[in-house]
């Protein structure tokens, strides 16, 4: 029973990067890992694939432990959990960069400390990625519950006609852009790299087994305003409707009811306008 989780969980990996050619072009894979459950899978994933089909190409892991409080203790010491999960990884040989941006923490009831924390991951984020050669792949854990997070916002932001999309004010087409491209399996950004999302098809149930059965440690310390973020609570509610019978293709389904279509090679976003190329972390 458990290795059949581990197995089918891989066969989804390998079925969703080769039929999608999500690796194509790539010509070096950088890792992003916040020590959270989706990428500690995603990472653990991909080190399998990438050793079974002998990929020659090289691949990075980095991590930018932010905010604070969810790694660190008010000393500036290492949380247990945290020093865990570094240790684990280090077991395994894998080099994982660390590094902390040098920012304070936002305030326990900073309702808006998202902004705070994406401000100061990209200092070191933008700064790493811009050093890299072109097409980079740049792997990100997001999953279904994203997907179907930003489903449901971009229903109550046209209030539930996507026809609406091209009918919305300017700042609203902007959010809604961001959404359409957060839920791109792969995605060609205009600085030569690519976004790749492997585990958009994945649902919670799938991540927190299979980091069960393989017992691989994952961040289990809460966010200060976790009761702020609506895909939290969406989350939360999500987890009272397993099994989850929704798909990713699904959701593209759904979406090219619309004229909407996703993974072609390229959404366009207003955060590029900025040189803001890495809002998904």
């Amino acid at each position: 029973m458990e290795k059949d989780i581990i197995e089918t969980s891989y066969k989804k990996f390998v079925e969703v990067v080769e039929q999608r050619d999500l690796f194509n072009e790539v010509s070096h894979f950088l890792i992003l890992f916040s020590c959270g459950k989706d990428c500690s899978m995603l990472l653990d994933l991909f080190i399998r694939y990438h050793k079974e089909k002998n990929i020659s190409l090289k691949y990075s892991v980095f991590a930018s432990p932010f905010p604070k409080h969810m790694y660190y203790d008010n000393q500036g010491n290492e949380l247990s959990n945290f020093a865990k999960i570094k240790e684990y990884w280090s077991s395994r040989n894998t080099i994982i960069d660390y590094v902390t941006p040098d920012f304070d923490d936002f305030e326990d009831n900073d309702r808006y400390g998202c902004k705070v924390c994406k401000k100061a991951r990209k200092t070191v984020l933008d700064q790493h990625i811009n050093n890299l050669e072109r097409k980079t792949g740049i792997l990100t854990g997001f999953t279904m519950y994203d997907s179907i997070a930003y489903i449901n916002m971009l229903l109550l932001t046209c209030n539930f006609d996507l026809a609406n999309i091209d009918k919305l004010p300017e700042n609203l087409k902007n959010s809604t852009t961001k959404m359409l491209h957060k839920m791109s399996l792969r995605e060609y950004l205009p600085n030569g790299r690519f976004f790749i999302r492997p585990m958009l098809p994945f649902n919670e149930q799938e991540v927190k087994e299979y980091l069960y059965v393989k017992k691989i440690p994952y961040l289990t310390t809460p966010c200060k305003i976790k009761k702020y973020k609506f895909k939290r609570i969406l989350s939360n509610a999500l987890d009272l409707f397993e099994p989850l019978h929704a798909t990713y293709s699904g959701i593209e389904q759904f979406l090219l009811k619309y004229n909407i279509q996703l993974n072609n090679n390229g959404l366009s976003f207003d955060d590029v306008k900025d040189d803001n190329y890495f809002i998904d972390c």
